[in-house]
């Protein structure tokens, strides 16, 4: 089956129909089926897609995948919360919120490990400034908008932050989000 999202010019860059259409298949038989456990919120956050020239526009593409993150999300929250309750998952939250603190405590400059000066990776000043933010989220509860955390994009830098460690970050960040939205 293909879906109706708006394709990229004939010189620009853009997500494979095909890949895009597969998975979006596989989602919406998860979604039909929700006993199946063939994809989660976590699958979706961290699914990629080869890029070619005249594919889906990735903008309208990563919106959709976002709004399906979002529903599965809250699908799971609730089954965790009707199965063990509501203890369970202020218990999960807690937990994710706690290695959260570990890392947004860290000094500046040392957050996460540094690649070696040789390399780039994600501007430390950058990184630092978002953690600042989930900081005053986590201690005050300051709003943190859901789709800019998701969106959040940040220069390549000499001597920067490792960029795994970065993005399992914003990953965790991201769940605690959802899990706030959906107790």
């Amino acid at each position: 089956m293909s879906f109706s999202f708006p394709v990229a010019g004939p010189k620009e860059l853009g997500y494979v129909p095909e890949q895009v259409n597969a998975f979006i298949d596989q989602a919406r038989e998860q979604f039909n089926s929700p006993d199946a456990d063939q994809v989660t919120s976590d699958l979706i956050r961290n699914t990629h897609f080869d890029l070619i020239r005249g594919g889906y526009l990735i903008g309208p593409v990563d919106s959709a995948l976002d709004r399906l993150e979002d529903t599965f999300a809250s699908r799971e929250i609730q089954r965790q919360i009707a199965k063990s309750g509501d203890y369970a998952v202020a218990d999960r939250l807690a937990r994710i919120q706690e290695i959260l603190r570990g890392r947004v405590e860290r000094p500046k400059n040392q957050k996460f490990t540094k690649v070696s000066f040789l390399l780039r990776g994600y501007n430390r000043k950058q990184v630092d400034a978002l953690c600042d933010s989930v900081a005053r989220h986590l201690d005050s509860e300051t709003p943190l908008d859901l789709t800019a955390v998701r969106r959040t994009i940040f220069k390549a830098s000499r001597a920067g932050y490792v960029e795994s460690q970065v993005d399992a970050f914003i990953d965790r960040v991201v769940e605690v989000l959802q899990i706030e939205k959906n107790r």
